[in-house]
Parts: structure tokens; C-alpha cells; sequence
């Protein structure tokens, strides 16, 4: 999923909106105005069916975002980071950056969620049964309460990654104390879920519900894609969890002179067969690292700025001040886990503080190809 647009910060969460959030919005706002309240509700005007349409739609996804944000709060709780929430067409994500280390705890973060939206889906219903006037009002709360439960109801099914398939997955790890096997079985119950789904909407499509047969299809298809790569990440995570960083990353080649233009650097690379290089004079004292994408990355053709020719290895280098280090003894799924959680493509490697190596995304999926067992690591 593609960044979204920050609009606020809870607890110290980013909250977000994706672009296709206006476009789910649009529909569901259509949906109520012209199809769900004017069916129950036949002697509203035109203002108050569109009006009420809109504030249950944005209602909607304000306890969308209280779901996530049980989610999110529970895992803070836990001391696993929170990068943000992002609200998108589907509803809503919550960015937790590493997994749950306990089936105890997994259950915990996975069912927050739902419980939040039951909770929230009782208490707009007792609302709704509570105030019958104005009418309006009524109608906001009865729906958000039917709503929550719904959502609720769907994110119990046990269809991994939905919460009800890690709460699943949690069962099956306590159960056989293995995570990559309560992961994989997980996996295969969400594939038989996602073909329900999908066989069930493509009869409603061919019913006559066209839109809702479709809808179904698609988010089967979701699930299935989402389940089987979050199965390929556990089984890299866990793969290079055996694996220390010194045997996988790349052992310097040589220097590279500060003052070195970029032309020479270039040869320098070629010459050594090094995609990185570090820029100074010896492992304790050096100023920062560079690689071919630094280089050829560059706009050779921009108007303004100095040209390619004048520039040096110290001027396009990643600096040391900011350039991410992991220790040479640390296992290499840390790397790839900080790369990930960083947005990053790669990291100064160090053994007693002396730089070694370096290690990128590449290296990693090269050594899973090439070893048994392997997988590439899912992006």
C-alpha cells in the first residue's frame, strides 16, 4: 500500500488516509443516500437523506479507526512499536512492525479489535433502541450499531490475516508450540475462507447482486494474496533467524578517496566487483559508504547544481552519521527487519566497532535462493 495522507496523531500513532479512502467514502455515502435509508425511512427530504448518508459514512470509519487503534494500543502495551494507522478502501490497517512473541499475546493483540467493534456496535444500538427522537438520530445510531457488529462478525471469520485467523493461528501455536507451523496451517484455512468468499459472490453476482457478488470475490482474492505473504515472510523471518549477518553480508574490497570524482569511484567498483564501497582511509575512521545506485541514481541531466563531473565520493555518499549499523554477530533476520521497519535498502555492518561489511536487501534474497530451504523475502 502506497503512503497515505497524515491527518492526525493518537496516542503517539500517525493516523492516515489513503487515496482510495475518498473513493470507498463516495460509495458508501451513495449507498446510504440513495438506496439503505430511503428503503427504511420513505418520508425523509432529499437534504436530511444525504445528510445523515454522510455522517454515518464518516461515523463509519471513525470506529473503523477505534478498531485499529485497540489493536495498535494493545501492541504498545506489549512494546511492539506502532508505525501508524491507515484508513484505505478495505477500512483500515494498523502498522504493528514486528510480530506477537507469545500465542498469549498474539490472542490479546488480535482480538482487541473485534471486541472494540462489538462493544461499540452495543452500545449504538442501545442508543438507538433509547433515543426514538429525532428520528434522524435514531437512524445514525441503529445503523452504527448493526455496523460494528458487522464488521466485528467478519473480522472473526477465520481467515488469516483478518484477526479472527491470528487468533486462530495463536490457538494452533499454543497448541503445537510452533509459530511457522501455526502460521502455514493458518495459511491453509484462509485459502479455503478466501474460496468461499469467492464462490459465494460470484453467485451473487449471478443473482442479480452484481456489485455485492463482486465486492466478496475481490476481498476473498485479498485475503489469499495477504495470507500466503505473510506465510512467505514468516518463513524468511525464521530462516534467517539461523543465519549470523557475518555470513551473509558483503566483506569490504578497498576504499574510496573522499576526493575521489565520481568517474573514478565508478572504476573502482568495476574493478573490485563491489556494489558498495566505504569513502575514507580505514575501518575506524571512515566518513561513509557508496554504492553504484548512489551514482547511478543521479540526474546527470538536472539544470541547476553541480554537474556529475564535479562531483566526488564524499558529496553523493551516505554519511557515517546516517548510515544504520547492526552488529556482525546479530542474526540476519535483524537486518532485514530493520530495513523494512527503516525503508531502507541497506546497513554498515560492524564487528568492535570497525566497519566490515555492509549487508542490502539483494545479499539476503540472493543467500535464500542459493541456500536449501530458502525463500525470497516477501516485499
Amino acid at each position: 500500500m502506497g503512503r497515505g495522507i497524515r491527518i492526525a496523531r493518537v496516542f503517539g500513532i500517525d493516523i492516515s488516509i489513503h487515496p482510495s479512502w475518498f473513493i470507498i467514502l463516495l460509495l458508501i455515502v451513495w449507498s446510504l443516500g440513495t438506496g439503505t435509508f430511503p428503503a427504511i425511512y420513505d418520508d425523509w427530504s432529499t437534504v436530511q437523506y444525504w445528510l445523515v448518508a454522510v455522517i454515518s459514512a464518516l461515523l463509519l470509519f471513525a470506529s473503523v479507526l477505534v478498531h485499529e487503534l485497540a489493536h495498535s494500543l494493545v501492541a504498545l502495551r506489549q512494546g511492539t512499536p506502532v508505525k501508524g494507522i491507515t484508513l484505505f478502501f478495505l477500512g483500515g490497517v494498523a502498522s504493528i512492525e514486528r510480530e506477537a512473541t507469545s500465542p498469549g499475546r498474539e490472542a490479546l493483540m488480535a482480538g482487541a479489535g473485534p471486541l472494540m467493534s462489538i462493544v461499540l456496535g452495543g452500545s449504538f444500538l442501545g442508543l438507538g433502541w433509547a433515543i426514538t427522537s429525532p428520528e434522524v438520530l435514531q437512524a445514525i445510531f441503529l445503523y452504527l450499531g448493526l455496523i460494528n457488529l458487522v464488521v466485528a462478525a467478519f473480522n472473526l471469520l477465520p481467515g488469516f490475516p483478518l484477526d479472527g485467523g491470528r487468533l486462530l493461528r495463536a490457538a494452533i501455536w499454543a497448541i503445537r508450540g510452533d509459530f511457522v507451523t501455526a502460521t502455514r496451517d493458518a495459511t491453509r484455512v484462509a485459502a479455503v475462507i478466501a474460496v468461499g468468499l469467492m464462490v459465494y459472490g460470484g453467485y451473487m453476482a449471478l443473482t442479480g447482486n452484481l456489485i455485492g457478488g463482486l465486492w466478496l470475490v475481490f476481498i476473498g482474492w485479498i485475503v489469499i494474496q495477504s495470507s500466503q505473504a505473510s506465510y512467505a515472510q514468516t518463513l524468511t523471518q525464521e530462516r534467517l533467524k539461523q543465519v549470523p549477518i557475518r555470513r551473509v553480508m558483503a566483506r569490504l574490497r578497498g576504499w574510496v578517496a573522499p576526493a575521489a570524482g565520481l568517474d573514478e569511484t565508478e572504476v573502482e567498483l568495476a574493478e573490485l566487483r563491489a556494489r558498495c564501497l566505504p569513502v575514507g582511509s580505514d575501518p575506524e575512521h571512515y566518513d561513509g559508504l557508496i554504492c553504484r545506485s548512489d551514482i547511478s541514481g543521479l540526474d546527470d541531466g538536472r539544470s541547476s547544481g553541480p554537474s556529475h563531473t564535479s562531483l566526488t565520493a564524499a558529496d553523493v555518499m551516505v554519511d557515517r552519521e546516517h548510515m544504520p549499523t547492526i552488529a556482525a554477530s546479530d542474526p540476519a533476520s535483524e537486518a532485514w527487519q530493520a530495513m523494512t521497519d527503516q525503508k531502507i535498502d541497506r546497513l554498515a555492518v560492524l564487528d568492535d566497532g570497525k566497519l566490515v561489511g555492509f549487508i542490502d536487501r539483494r545479499r539476503l534474497s540472493r543467500y535464500l535462493e542459493l541456500h536449501p530451504g530458502g525463500q525470497r523475502p516477501a516485499a
